[in-house]
């Protein structure tokens, strides 16, 4: 067999032209599709990002094609995850072929939630996971984009409008009160901004573990600022989840370790930080306040400590890397177990907590989770009508009649929302596509996940990167504005490619 270099050059340069386009489109969407900020503010942003991956992801495409054309070779065939992405493609397609609402479904009655974007999310993970494999260009453009993004959330929270994305007179704190929702930083609604964020921060910090890159650590900072002051539940759960499960993955060097408790130091001193900004809106009139004393005070302390223990000197024994991963295993299952008796008995009356502590004790209520409960009822309904493929691609919108209105006292305005998304990217698929559609994503999400985990170099760190967009999606909306991102992960996880990345 011919060795790689035994190989002519007019041969393989069509296979690095298709691995160089597909670093190119990733820097794109990974880097710079998330700073657009679009061209009306976020009154048309999801329109203008949409646009812009339809674009972006169009000429890649295109350009994939004419390569492949001038290769003049036939492709390899798929692998299992290509075989999986295709046949979940197939099922897509059908589904959308016997909606009964077609016309609709192309696009998708939502938010650009159709066949289109459906497809598109496919050929992504499919051409990715072909053409290149995980690199660290990849993660900084990751990292650089939501660093700048949440970087411009922080000015917005401070009760600045750079860009004007807000309209006049309007900032993040009139959510509530002039408006539905929260917008923040240059992908809109929070919650998508999370679902980006569940991505970012799990692989800057595997990457900070693995690697010691101090350049890994400044993104960091105003993306857990983001997180504390205006993050949901579901970015929470999702860091929370990936913590957890990074503990066997990651710390297997005494010099992990070390880094790994640099990491929670900086973490508790952005959440002292985050605590200690005091923010009022009388009469919609920001007023910004600043104080230690408290719970601050505590976390500076607690930064202190774990930064000391990183520094003081060690046994020098070495346990194995098998012992400590067994070890770090054991503590993530008692810290687990420890946070769910604590949930248990938790003995406050309202909020996130009290929600969670009521459904452990199956005392759940519809308007928990941000209403969450009653759509989650009210999705799984429409399931036995169309079990097998679903309404098609993007039709829950169509199916699903939920409104909300209220009138802000404070301002007498009139506050509508309807709901046209299920809250729960699992859920949304199984209403969509049916169980074929549910199960064939979740077979693809696990081949993915089980061969970035089972791999070297860089492959961890994106599968843990992909561990929070998971955790994510059980709370997230899975719309245009963050599922390129997503999916791009996701074809990095499932590369072919064996070489150590670079």
């Amino acid at each position: 067999m011919k060795t790689k270099k035994q190989i002519p050059k007019a041969l393989r340069r069509p296979s690095g032209a298709l691995e160089l386009a597909s670093d190119a489109y990733l820097i794109t969407i990974l880097g710079i599709f998330p700073l657009f900020p679009g061209f009306q503010g976020y009154g048309n942003i999801t329109f203008a990002k949409y646009a812009f991956f339809l674009a972006a992801t169009g000429l890649w495409l295109a350009a994939l094609a004419v390569l492949r054309l001038r290769d003049r070779r036939a492709p390899e065939p798929p692998d299992s995850v290509g075989w999986v992405a295709l046949a979940l493609l197939g099922v897509t397609a059908a589904s959308w072929l016997c909606s009964p609402w077609r016309a609709k479904s192309l696009l998708g009655a939502g938010r650009y939630d159709g066949l289109v974007s459906a497809a598109l999310y496919l050929l992504i993970c499919f051409c990715l996971a072909r053409h290149t494999r995980p690199k660290r260009r990849h993660a900084a453009a990751l990292a650089a984009g939501l660093g700048l993004c949440c970087a411009l959330g922080v000015i917005q929270l401070l009760g600045g409008n750079p860009l004007g994305l807000f309209p006049k007179g309007v900032g993040y704190y009139d959510t509530g009160l002039l408006y539905s929702g929260a917008y923040l930083g240059t992908i809109g609604n929070t919650n998508i901004l999370d679902a980006a964020l569940a991505l970012a921060i799990p692989l800057c910090a595997a990457l900070w573990i693995t690697e010691g890159n101090p350049l890994w650590l400044p993104p960091l900072l105003p993306m857990g600022f983001v997180v504390l002051r205006a993050g949901g539940g579901g970015i929470k759960a999702a860091l929370l989840g990936a913590g957890l499960l990074g503990l066997p993955l990651l710390l297997t060097e005494r010099g992990r370790v070390r880094r790994a408790l640099r990491l929670l130091a900086l973490g508790c001193g952005v959440a002292a930080l985050s605590f200690a900004l005091q923010t009022d809106y009388p009469g919609r009139r920001l007023r910004l306040g600043f104080s230690l004393a408290g719970l601050p005070l505590g976390l500076l302390l607690a930064a202190a400590l774990l930064l000391a223990l990183s520094l003081i000197p060690w046994p020098k024994r070495e346990p194995t890397p098998r012992t400590r991963r067994r070890c770090f295993a054991l503590l993530s299952a008692l810290l687990l177990l420890g946070g769910l008796t604590a949930l248990w008995f938790w003995p406050g009356k309202q909020g996130t907590l009290w929600e969670l502590r009521q459904i452990l004790h199956g005392a759940g209520e519809e308007g928990f989770g941000s209403s969450r409960i009653r759509i989650w009822r009210d999705c799984l309904a429409l399931v036995p009508g169309r079990w097998l493929l679903g309404g098609g691609p993007g039709t829950l919108a169509l199916r699903l009649n939920i409104h909300f209105s209220r009138v802000a006292p404070e301002t007498g305005a009139l506050l509508e929302s309807y709901v046209d998304n299920a809250h729960n990217l699992y859920l949304g698929e199984l209403v969509n596509c049916g169980v074929l559609g549910l199960l064939g994503t979740l077979a693809l999400f696990a081949l993915a996940l089980r061969r970035g985990l089972r791999r070297d170099g860089l492959f961890p760190a994106f599968a843990l990167a992909l561990i929070g967009g998971l955790i994510h999606a059980l709370f997230g909306l899975g719309l245009c504005l963050s599922e390129p991102l997503f999916w791009s992960i996701l074809g990095l996880c499932a590369a072919k490619a064996k070489e150590e990345p670079v």
